[in-house]
């Protein structure tokens, strides 16, 4: 087996989430049960189908139990609060009456009287927003949560909706442990046929759901989510890839669109190979940026004091140093390239995990590389006992590939772009490239070419974009509120993934403007 680095994994949670622990991806929601059929305080449920297809108005008309979750986690007493639902959909909304499958909900009540819901997404694609909503407080400000019961949910496919199965847990730690595709010593077949084998497994333990796992139809379940909560209009806060997914909503509901946030923007019109390129040029940036700060405030800076560029050297030494030779961490894993990479990327999705990067370097500089192990075992959602407590590896290339089209991308044209990765990012972009060819091996076919999306009569949109977001660089937020027709876009002068959880109060203040009376900050408006 060949395992190539992946892309940069769009983060689980916002910044101020705390990715140092990696908390929310350890969750679990294991127990929907019936006890609690309290109604959501948003209206009768199915309040609006005017305008649905009769054959689709049975799962919007229906009628949800909602039970107790159980947490595997500590998620300082929000379990006794939260309820969880399940929700049929169907599987494929071009034939409504055959197949279903089910979307997970969980719900926390509003803390003062409940204006309706508010759908989160936390971001992936893979993430669960089952698990988020446990950690609202870290998501949404104290104001929000007492105007709306919050509501997340694990789109199809992901986690406890029905969630594909691919990979156990030992095989998922194999996979992870193969040494990663070397472009320039192995043809792309080899990991065409790698990837074609992966998702022939995927396939044949999960069935048809691994093809309709698209965000238009992870959008379509969402505004049956909506009807079922009893909302006239969605009102949304996406982070990251959950952008994408609530632009896709407001192109195809256009009409049903409430108070849409959208927190580091995705841009729909990009190729994998333009994202990738933009995401591995972003988080090199930030690496240099975490070299500076570390310099300048962080006691023992283990690159010391050397400039940027001997620092970053050094790291690239570190990375090498793995390729060459076999690595063990302490629990007797084997330590590859990939992994390592993994464990620098998950600190710099935060400032606040600049430390952590600090004291994970350090240790691996001194022959233990157990702690950048640990940071690339969090972005799997695996515990320190070996459990993987999500699928969201899985679902994240299975989302990315039925979304973003590949097929057209010639073995030269991927190898000039590996040619281009490595320009941009000496450090980073070794290991990011090829995915178009796991793509074109996967048993899939894309469900759409990238395309723009206008949400043309949507009423007002919020865009948030941070200035040098790693993961979603500023730009995509840029061009994302360019395309929407009623979109405004809020930038945040900083470094980091996402804004409105990261603790800036002018971000905080003017989405909660937005959220709670409607008001959009004005045009041009910079947070810093």
């Amino acid at each position: 087996m060949i395992r190539r680095a992946s892309r940069p994994r769009r983060a689980p949670l916002p910044a101020a989430a705390a990715l140092t622990a990696a908390g929310l991806l350890l969750g679990g929601c294991s127990s929907l049960g019936a006890s609690g059929t309290d109604e959501p305080s948003g209206g009768a449920s199915g309040a609006v189908v005017e305008g649905t297809p009769a054959e689709l108005e049975r799962f919007y008309t229906q009628t949800v139990d909602w039970g107790e979750c159980e947490f595997e986690i500590e998620t300082n007493g929000a379990e006794d609060d939260l309820r969880c639902a399940a929700v049929e959909v169907p599987l494929d909304y071009d034939d409504p009456s055959g197949e279903t499958t089910t979307v997970v909900m969980s719900r926390l009540p509003a803390e003062g009287q409940a204006r309706g819901s508010l759908l989160i997404n936390p971001g992936g694609p893979g993430a669960s927003g089952v698990d988020a909503t446990a950690f609202a407080e870290y998501t949404v400000t104290d104001e929000v949560r007492q105007a709306y019961d919050v509501v997340g949910f694990d789109p199809r496919g992901v986690g406890r909706s029905a969630g594909i199965e691919c990979l156990d847990d030992a095989e998922l730690d194999a996979w992870r442990a193969e040494p990663m595709f070397d472009p320039r010593s192995a043809p792309a077949d080899e990991i065409r046929e790698e990837y074609g084998r992966l998702g022939a497994q995927c396939v044949q333990n999960s069935g048809d759901l691994v093809a309709e796992m698209d965000t238009a139809s992870a959008a379509r379940d969402m505004d049956v989510l909506r009807a079922v909560l009893g909302d006239e209009r969605t009102t949304y806060l996406g982070f990251s890839y959950g952008t994408h997914l609530g632009a896709v909503y407001a192109d195809l509901f256009p009409e049903r669109v409430g108070r849409l946030v959208l927190d580091g923007g995705v841009d729909p019109t990009l190729s994998a190979q333009e994202a990738t390129a933009d995401q591995a040029e972003g988080f090199e940036e930030n690496l240099r940026h975490w070299v500076q700060v570390c310099q300048a405030e962080i006691r023992g800076c283990v690159v010391g004091g050397s400039s940027t560029d001997a620092a970053t050297a050094r790291i690239q030494e570190l990375i090498a140093s793995v390729e060459e030779g076999t690595v063990t961490a302490g629990d007797g894993r084997r330590v590859t390239a990939t992994n390592v990479v993994e464990g620098i990327l998950t600190p710099l999705y935060a400032t606040t995990s600049y430390p952590q990067l600090n004291e994970a370097l350090g240790a691996a500089f001194d022959g233990d590389f157990s702690p950048l192990l640990a940071l690339s075992d969090a972005t799997h959602g695996r515990d320190a006992e070996g459990r993987y407590a999500n699928n969201t590896t899985m679902a994240f290339t299975a989302v990315n590939c039925l979304d973003r089209s590949a097929g057209t991308v010639t073995e030269e044209q991927m190898a000039r772009h590996q040619e281009q990765l490595e320009q941009l990012a000496p450090t980073f972009g070794p290991y990011l490239g090829y995915g178009d060819a796991a793509c074109q091996g996967w048993p899939v076919e894309p469900a759409a070419a990238p395309a723009p999306v206008d949400a043309a009569g949507a009423a007002p949109i919020l865009v948030v974009g941070t200035t040098h977001d790693p993961a979603t660089p500023y730009h995509w937020s840029e061009a994302l509120a360019e395309q929407l027709e009623s979109a405004r876009l809020l930038s945040y002068d900083s470094y980091g993934h996402t804004a409105y959880a990261s603790g800036d109060e002018c971000v905080q203040d003017a989405v909660d403007a937005y959220l709670l009376e409607g008001e959009l900050p004005e045009e041009g408006t910079t947070c810093s």
